[in-house]
This record gives structure tokens, C-alpha cells and sequence, in this order.
């Protein structure tokens, strides 16, 4: 699949809200708001080490991903909503694999390493994350998280 990306902006706020429905917000940290989030850390880290995007299929949104840089050169997938209408129709992970495998074009940087962070009840997330080539690298101490990481293959 090849989709379209756009910045996220106020043009999408609306639309990319009816994306929290419970289960959306049990599994994200936008629990007032996707835009909140956004504007949140969007002013913390800049436009340098911070992006959102906004996937789109025939100018429909269908998810909106958020990924941060650190000094490190390690990416972390903060948020990756799907739509409810896309959820369980193979689009999370192909829209991981695409900005993985296309993220100079996407986001004007190669993404060599990615994290992800995962509650442990997320099982659509635990499913999309390891079929775009993320692999569990273990729990955090009180089992309320788990971590996955990404490493871009050498050719």
C-alpha cells in the first residue's frame, strides 16, 4: 500500500479526534485530546526532533503517527492511532513498514532504530508492531509496559 502523508494540522483536529474512541485512548496518552498532545510536545521538542503525520487513503484520514528523535538518533513511535473504521484491516502495520522502510521521503530523515512503548492488553498493537519488524525487548518492572525496537536491516 502506498499512502498519502500530510503534516498534521489544524485542517485534520476534528477528524483525527473521532479517532479516540475508549479503546483509542485506553492505549495512548491523549486522554484530553490528540491536539493537546500534539501542541504538547510539538513546543517541548520543535519541528527538528518532532513529527506527526496524518495517513491518508483517497484524501480520507485513516491514522495520524506521532515519532520524536533524541540525541541518539533513536526514533520513538509515541502515538500511532488507526482510525476505528481501518482498525483490524492490516493498516497499522502497513502504515509502520511504509514509514520505516520510506521515511526519507515521508519524514526527511532515515529511521535506522525506532522504539516503541506497548501496554500489555494492546493486542492490535502487539500484532501490527511485530509484523513491520519491531521485536519484544522486554517489560518494564511493574509489567505496565512493554518495549519493542526496530533496527533497520544492513544491505
Amino acid at each position: 500500500m502506498n499512502f498519502a502523508w500530510n503534516d498534521y494540522s489544524s485542517e485534520y483536529v476534528e477528524k483525527i479526534e473521532v479517532f479516540l474512541d475508549k479503546e483509542a485512548i485506553k492505549y495512548t496518552s491523549c486522554e484530553d485530546g490528540f491536539n493537546d498532545f500534539y501542541t504538547y510536545w510539538y513546543n517541548e521538542l520543535g519541528e527538528s526532533n518532532f513529527w506527526c503525520k496524518v495517513i491518508l487513503i483517497e484524501n480520507e484520514p485513516i491514522a495520524v503517527i506521532a515519532l520524536a528523535k533524541a540525541s541518539d538518533n533513536v526514533f520513538t513511535i509515541q502515538e500511532f492511532i488507526v482510525s476505528p473504521n481501518h482498525r483490524g484491516k492490516g493498516y497499522g502495520s502497513a502504515i509502520l513498514k511504509e514509514i520505516l522502510m520510506c521515511s526519507n521521503d515521508i519524514i526527511g530523515q532515515d529511521i535506522y532504530i525506532a522504539e516503541a512503548v506497548i501496554y500489555p492488553d494492546n493486542i492490535a498493537s502487539q500484532k501490527a508492531f511485530p509484523k513491520a519488524g519491531f521485536v519484544y525487548t522486554g517489560a518494564h518492572p511493574d509489567g505496565d509496559a512493554w518495549y519493542y525496537k526496530y533496527e533497520k536491516m544492513s544491505v
